[in-house]
């Protein structure tokens, strides 16, 4: 298995209807807002690839600081089960090795309709070495805990790798704020 450019690999298709299928819209970037941030240098798209077939996607914000955000990470339905996430999730760590990156997941709640999915989320990246922050936040009006490679983070460190990848655009898109 191997991460590549979703562009250069020809695999940009499968990780738009991937992308357009498995979250929810609204914690949905416009596809096109994120392929202008590709462009720009700020954001990366990369399939997993495994054995020649497109197996998921990963989408980090890129920040100038060493800072790497993991804004969308899913796996193709029909590879999911098989390893594949934590294998991915593992080459993603080896390529920014030096860096922090962030996750945004769903905060917990045992009375959310996806409640057992937020729970499968967490205990997947944990059991996957990453770590609590303690860090909670509001972005697109959904609550997430935020977690890192070496579980140490501020809320002002979360923001200001926003704002280095997106600018401005943070505040008008994302509508960040601190809970708790």
């Amino acid at each position: 298995m191997v991460l590549k450019d979703a562009q250069s690999s020809g695999y940009i298709n499968e990780l738009r209807s991937l992308y357009e299928a498995a979250f929810p819209e609204d914690e949905k970037k416009d596809f096109n807002y994120m392929l202008g941030l590709r462009d720009e240098g700020k954001l990366e798209m990369l399939a997993i690839d495994d054995d020649g077939e497109f197996a998921g996607l990963i989408i980090n914000l890129l920040s100038d600081s060493n800072t790497v955000l993991l804004d969308y990470f899913a796996v193709s339905p029909d590879k999911r089960s098989s390893g594949i996430g934590g294998r991915a999730l593992k080459l993603l760590l080896d390529r920014i090795t030096g860096k922090k990156l962030i996750f945004e997941i769903e905060m917990q709640d045992d009375n959310a309709l996806n409640a057992e999915d937020r729970r499968r989320r967490k205990s997947f990246y944990l059991k996957n070495g990453i770590k609590e922050t303690g860090v909670f936040v509001n972005v697109y009006n959904t609550d997430f805990e935020l977690l890192t490679n070496d579980g140490k983070l501020s809320y002002e460190d979360y923001i200001s790798a926003l704002k280095n990848s997106m600018g401005d655009r943070v505040d008008r898109i994302l509508k960040p704020r601190k809970l708790f």
